[in-house]
This record gives structure tokens, sequence and C-alpha cells, in this order.
């Protein structure tokens, strides 16, 4: 079996949904299969109930956080990973998004943390409404281009300067988030990708939280409240392919 990706994109929920609403309209639709993380790891039956195809498929496409929606259209199959789990496997004739529908409809509480040098911004959502945020920007130094003692010293304070600002994110995180940390399904992480890499290995309170970080790194400029107040369109993108299988 011959495994060609012939697209790939990131939809926000209404898009989605409209899409999906065309793709109903004017292709036809074998099945749709719902797979949970789980079920991906331990090579459940589902793909096997499923048909032959899917197996394959499934392990083409190898792990997710999330799980996946497969719809077996006339010409190929499309794939919707979502930006929240899956609950559970089920196998549908046709079209059939209802499950997807509600992964949306069911009103999650949020954390997001975005972070660049010399600026954070961290929020709580519950569903798309932010209920909690906190911005702040930290003047850190850029780098010197100079060489000797004078370029070590300055090497030395903006290190200094980068690890206040890694401490006081890590503080104003774990107060914004304690009253809601248990109540919290997913964390979305945001910016530039290094400085987010050494602020996780610094700050513990992240750190315990480890299994609810997304992979997913949310795209944005300025971590500000202006993000902020439309971060939940990078939130709810799901990302959709569309694979060709052919017997070779």
């Amino acid at each position: 079996m011959e495994i060609t990706q012939t697209g790939d994109r990131y939809l926000y929920r209404s898009s989605l949904f409209s899409h999906l609403e065309k793709m109903e309209s004017e292709s036809w639709t074998d099945k749709t299969v719902y797979v949970t993380p789980t079920s991906i790891t331990e090579d459940s039956a589902t793909a096997l109930l499923a048909g032959p195809a899917f197996v394959p498929l499934i392990r083409h496409l190898g792990k997710s956080e999330n799980g996946y929606v497969i719809f077996r259209r006339e010409a190929n199959f499309e794939v919707v990973e979502p930006p929240l789990p899956i609950p559970m496997d089920a196998i549908m004739e046709g079209q059939d998004a209802l499950l997807l529908e509600d992964i949306f409809l069911e009103p999650h509480t949020i954390a997001v943390l975005l972070l660049r040098l010399g600026r954070y911004a961290i929020a709580v959502l519950h569903g798309e409404e932010l209920i909690a945020t906190k911005t702040e920007g930290r003047y850190v130094k850029n780098r010197h281009k100079a060489g000797g003692s004078s370029q070590r010293r300055f090497e030395r304070s903006r290190e200094r300067l980068i690890r206040e600002l890694y401490d006081k994110t890590c503080s104003v995180a774990q107060n914004l988030l304690e009253p809601h940390k248990t109540d919290i399904t997913k964390i979305f992480l945001g910016g530039d990708k290094h400085i987010l890499n050494g602020f996780r290995k610094r700050c513990k309170s992240i750190q315990i939280m480890e299994d609810k970080i997304s992979s997913r790194l949310l795209s944005i400029d300025s971590p500000n409240q202006e993000t902020l107040k439309t971060i939940h369109r990078e939130i709810f993108k799901s990302r959709v392919r569309t694979f060709d299988l052919t017997v070779s």
C-alpha cells in the first residue's frame, strides 16, 4: 500500500465545519472513523474493524496526543486532528462529525503561555472566554558583537536578565494557573521556541503539568493583551490532511 499526502492545513473551528458541510454535499463518504490517542499507541481493533486500508494509514500517521477523525471519501482519505482529545473510538457510516462537534461544544479550561525575549503573556480560558490574564515586558539586551572581557560581561548580564525573565514568568504563571489547576485540560505555548525550551527547563511549576502541554506551538507575533484577545482562534485550530492510498 502506497500512501501519498496531498494536503496539509490548519482550520479554525468555524472554517473546519464549513469545509465538512461542503464535503458532505459535494462528495460521497464511505465511513467516518474516530481513533483515540490510546488506541493509536496500543494498536487497537478499531482500524481492523474499519477496513484494511485504515491499518496502514493509521500506522503512517503515527502517534497523536489528541487522536484522529478519518473520513474515507470517494477519492481519498481526509484526516482531522483536533486541538483536544477524542474521547472514544467509533466507526460511523457516511460522514458523521457529531463526536467532533462535541469536542468543541464542551467548554474546556485551557491555559496559554506566550513568551519571547523580554515579554510574556499568560491567560486562562474557559471555552473561548478569557477568565484570567497577565502580560508584562522586561528589558533583555540584544547580543553583543564586540569581543574580549566586555563581551563576557555583557553575556553574563544578558544571561542574568533571561533567568530573571524565566523566574518572573514562572512565578506569574504559577499564581495565575493555581486556582484553575485541577480544571485545566491543556496548556498551549507560543512564541520563541528556544526561549520556551529554556523556560520549561527552569520552571518547576510548569514541569509538574508537563503532561498537559500541547506539542503544537502557537503561531504568534508579540505576547501582549491584544494577542490574547484573539488567541482562541489559534488554540481551536485543527490540522486537516488528505491522503491518497494506492495498491503498489
